[in-house]
Order: C-alpha cells, then sequence, then structure tokens
C-alpha cells in the first residue's frame, strides 16, 4: 500500500496497490471487463452483485448488490484503453451523500503486460469522508486478491 496525504487532512489523497498477475494482459484486461465475471470477483460468496455499463467514457456505471443491505454504487466511466487502463467514479448509496462531484471517488486499474504476466495497478483517490476511504481499503485490498485467484483459476 502506498498512502498519500492531503495537507493538514487525516484523509489519504488516495491509495494504490499492484497485483502481479500470472497471465498475459489481454487474458487479465478480459476479466476486468468482463460483465459477467465481475459477478464473481467483485462480490464472491459473501454477497451477490450486478454490473451494468457500455464501457464507453461518459457512460454511467451501476453496481447493484446485497451484503446484509442492498446497495447500489453509481458512477461515471472515465477511461477505457483496452488492455491498458480503466478508470471509473463511485458513490455507494450506503454512503447517503448527494449526488455531487465531491461524493465521488475515482478507481483506476492500469495494465503493464510483463511477458507472460501481467502487472495490474489499482488506485482509489478522493474520498470524502474517513469511512468511505476505511472501507474502500479494505475492501479493494481483498478484492485485488480475489480478482487474481479469479484470473489465475481460469
Amino acid at each position: 500500500m502506498n498512502p498519500s496525504s492531503h495537507d493538514g487532512s487525516d484523509i489519504p489523497t488516495c491509495f494504490n496497490e499492484e497485483v502481479v498477475l500470472d497471465k498475459p494482459a489481454s487474458v487479465v484486461w478480459k476479466h476486468l471487463v468482463n460483465l459477467h465475471g465481475m459477478r464473481e470477483w467483485l462480490g464472491g460468496d459473501d454477497y451477490s452483485v450486478e454490473v451494468e455499463t457500455a464501457w464507453t467514457p461518459g457512460s454511467a456505471i451501476v453496481v447493484r448488490g446485497k451484503h446484509h443491505l442492498s446497495f447500489e454504487n453509481t458512477g461515471v466511466v472515465l477511461a477505457f484503453q483496452p488492455c491498458e487502463e480503466l478508470s471509473f467514479t463511485h458513490l455507494s448509496s450506503l454512503s447517503r451523500l448527494p449526488d455531487e462531484p465531491s461524493s465521488y471517488t475515482k478507481l483506476s486499474f492500469v495494465i503493464q503486460a510483463d511477458g507472460d504476466r501481467t502487472v495490474l495497478k489499482f488506485e482509489a483517490s478522493g474520498f470524502p469522508t474517513p469511512a468511505i476511504y476505511r472501507h474502500l481499503h479494505f475492501y479493494w485490498m481483498g478484492t485485488l486478491d480475489a480478482f487474481k485467484q479469479y484470473v489465475e483459476s481460469r
């Protein structure tokens, strides 16, 4: 983990992580953006998830699910460059924050080919509250491991 801090704030501006997968970049990309597969690695056995998006910059992305409570995460696709970069914004209904730019967190994935292996770089940035930072940090650290296991098992 590599947190960076705001000036004078206890909420980091971002956190990032790298995962090395023993699969080529094209395979990693396919699983990263496959809506059906996302249900498995985003949710897993603990809860159900459905993802809707057209994967075009400017289009909506909606992640609905149930984990103790029903939730709906919304955002906008910012970048979609096959086998290179995916980014989108994220706002969870559970946060009860208003639908305004300062309420959203940016999630970014950058893929770097390394022979038959791939380095997936993840960054989350812009946290409206300390609780959102803590939740997303906890969630994505485990989810990146789940993604690695998912991709490498196929």
